[in-house]
């Protein structure tokens, strides 16, 4: 799932395409399933972006992988990029909150809520997957972003 999330961002598809492929990978799966994998796969990314980013110039491993990945021209233009960081950081934090609160409807009980009833059929039949679509897009958009950073000119 995170190689789908890398080379999907960075293979030259569009988002919309990507997060399909994505979207159609994950089939087999309820629709808060697919976020909560698509989530996980894209903080794999994020959180390898960061950690390498943070200890690259204390840590030989981090420092060749960073070398790898161009990161230093990233982490040494920081302030130029911080805006672009602040704009990830936000819709990540979108992702996270509309996560959970497709996992607690979800987790309603059932003395609340009818699963046959409008405000729950409404919800699991076209808001649930509106929102899974839009996030695991976000995700795609998000990946994009990193791997865009680790390839530009700061001149």
């Amino acid at each position: 799932m995170e190689l789908k999330l890398t080379c999907k961002s960075s293979g030259g598809t569009d988002a919309h395409t990507s997060t399909l492929a994505i979207l159609n990978m994950l089939s087999s799966y309820s629709w808060e399933d697919k976020l909560v994998i698509s989530l996980g796969a894209f903080a794999i990314i994020f959180g390898e972006f960061w950690l390498v980013a943070e200890l690259f110039a204390t840590n030989p491993l981090a420092k060749s992988i960073a070398l790898l990945k161009h990161m230093p021209d990233v982490i040494k233009h920081y302030n130029i990029l911080k805006a672009r960081f602040d704009s990830i950081n936000q819709l990540i934090k979108a992702m996270m909150d509309v996560t959970k609160c497709i996992i607690t409807f979800k987790n309603l009980p059932h003395q609340y809520i009818q699963d046959d009833q409008p405000p729950k059929s409404t919800a699991t039949a076209d808001h649930i997957p509106t929102a899974t679509y839009w996030s695991i897009k976000s995700m795609v958009a998000c990946t994009s972003q990193l791997t865009s950073l680790l390839g530009m000119n700061y001149e």
